[in-house]
């Protein structure tokens, strides 16, 4: 009970400046490190347009159904999960909550471009499937008290990674990173299905307990 409420203070004690500082803090750092680690690789130009296809029709019949396979997961996890395996310390409600529509166009892109660049165009391509999903799941080490947030962040990098795999088309996984966050964006700053309601009643219980 005494981290969740440490942490929940000091996500609360940051402005909404000082929260999106460090998002766009953290991005531009996995983008330095592509470049980085593709000169390291000698991964140049013509290597990575040929990993970015944009086969439109492929990439939506692709991306679509896992989009909203994952949100409806994540939904699902809102709605029956206790709140203290899920209970994120209230980041997202943070960002998302009156956010508006064109920064969060903006915040999905970033994150979905700058992390899928890094872990699956750059990682992935030159040191492999597992360890780059591994270290993708590494990222999230804040969850490591969470195990149900840390089970669903590895599923993912490991699903994301094998749909890469198959479609050896790295905008894919770059849309379905985008989509998930943007639609989870959403519903949170919308609160479709009343999630910030329930959340926040299930922060309180938690820790009650």
């Amino acid at each position: 009970m005494f981290n969740r409420l440490n942490q929940k203070e000091l996500i609360q004690s940051l402005s909404k400046r000082e929260l999106y500082l460090n998002l766009y803090l953290t991005q531009g750092i996995f983008l330095l490190l592509t470049v980085i680690l593709s000169l390291f690789f000698q991964q140049d130009f013509a290597d990575w347009i040929a990993l970015l296809q944009p086969d439109w029709l492929r990439i939506i019949v692709w991306s679509t159904p896992v989009i909203l396979l994952v949100v409806l997961v994540d939904l699902i996890l809102w709605k029956k999960a206790p709140r203290h395996f899920i209970d994120d310390g209230g980041i997202n409600e943070r960002i998302f909550s009156d956010i508006s529509l064109p920064h969060l166009i903006l915040v999905a892109g970033i994150i979905g471009i700058c992390e899928e660049l890094l872990f699956r165009g750059l990682l992935q391509t030159n040191i492999g499937y597992v360890p780059a999903s591994l270290l993708f799941a590494l990222m999230h080490i804040r969850y490591i008290t969470k195990p149900v947030l840390l089970l669903f962040a590895i599923l993912l990098s490991f699903l994301l990674g094998a749909i890469f795999i198959i479609t050896e088309n790295l905008l894919i996984p770059i849309l379905i990173h985008i989509g998930i966050d943007f639609l989870l964006g959403l519903i949170i700053r919308y609160n479709f299905l009343s999630v910030r309601s329930i959340n926040d009643k299930r922060i309180d219980d938690g820790y009650r307990r």
